[in-house]
């Protein structure tokens, strides 16, 4: 794991408006740990448009294309271990026949796919965690 200081996100050109949106909320509020938002964010989401919550909250790339949008992002830990979830999730779904579950894992992913990009991209972390 590394930590990377002097990356400038805002005069990136590989990004676009899009994600510097999202990181410089993440930047300025935090961001939310697998438990929950901070109180800072919380408040600075509460003022939001739903548009603006959206964007910052939800991944539709990620949802759909989980595991693809992950390794094209280039995160490839990560899009290892929602595959492993999946594989996972699919074994249990088979035993339970529990079938809303396969929608779980891929909604988690596109909750915490901005979070994932802002912490390889900003911070320079690329572990093995979700």
């Amino acid at each position: 794991m590394s930590i990377n200081n002097e990356y400038d996100y805002q005069n990136d050109a590989s990004l676009n408006d899009k994600w510097k949106f999202r990181f410089a909320f993440f930047e300025k509020h935090g961001m939310p740990n697998f438990w929950g938002p901070t109180p800072a964010w919380k408040e600075a989401f509460k003022t939001m448009t739903f548009g603006q919550k959206v964007k910052i909250s939800f991944n539709f790339f990620a949802y759909f294309f989980s595991v693809i949008y992950l390794l094209i992002l280039g995160m490839w830990k990560k899009a290892l271990l929602v595959l492993l979830l999946n594989v996972v999730v699919v074994l249990i779904i088979m035993i339970s026949d529990l079938n809303f579950l396969g929608y779980v894992v891929n909604l988690f992913t596109a909750m915490r796919a901005n979070i994932w990009y802002y912490q390889y991209k900003v911070k320079g972390v690329h572990d093995w965690s979700l």
